[in-house]
């Protein structure tokens, strides 16, 4: 029997049949696209949680991508970090494709131009500082009365380091 090859210290035993274990396949998965209670109406997690949570599952990296918004940026970096997980920094932004509104296909409580959400990832240090500089752009340049959203025009030469 091999039950009978293993020693009778639980603790020896434990660490011999996790030595017998055939090792795990390296982590190949890593979330890119998290909201956190920054991003409000669609988050409810708080970035420690977060954290927690890529601890717990062994993940090399985690992305938070609140929605038109770097407010937890800064915050998500330090737990991250301390805790031995690489931060990746993003933001989901509404992208106006066109200048113009769209031909009633809108909701009509909203004014200005059709809009699709998409997610920008620095992907470098000077990658960081467009998304810095589009996301305050985009609460800068988006007309009163308007959702903020960012345009092609302000993405034009702040596309660098940027996913």
């Amino acid at each position: 029997m091999a039950d009978e090859r293993l020693p009778r210290d639980p603790l020896q035993r434990e660490a011999a049949v996790k030595a017998a274990r055939p090792e795990a396949p390296a982590r190949t998965f890593i979330h890119l696209r998290v909201h956190s209670a920054y991003s409000l109406l669609e988050g409810a997690l708080q970035l420690a949680a977060i954290v927690g949570h890529a601890v717990k599952d062994e993940a090399p990296a985690i992305a938070v991508t609140d929605t038109n918004n770097l407010f937890g940026a800064l915050e998500f970096a330090q737990k991250a970090v301390k805790d031995g997980v690489q931060p990746i920094i993003g933001c989901q932004v509404d992208l106006a494709f066109s200048g113009e509104a769209s031909d009633g296909q809108r909701d009509r409580r909203r004014h200005g131009p059709e809009m699709s959400p998409v997610v920008l990832i620095a992907a470098s240090e000077a990658g960081y500082a467009n998304l810095v500089r589009l996301i305050s752009k985009v609460y800068l340049e988006t007309p009163p009365g308007e959702p903020v959203h960012l345009t092609s025009a302000m993405l034009e030469g702040r596309s660098g380091g940027l996913i």
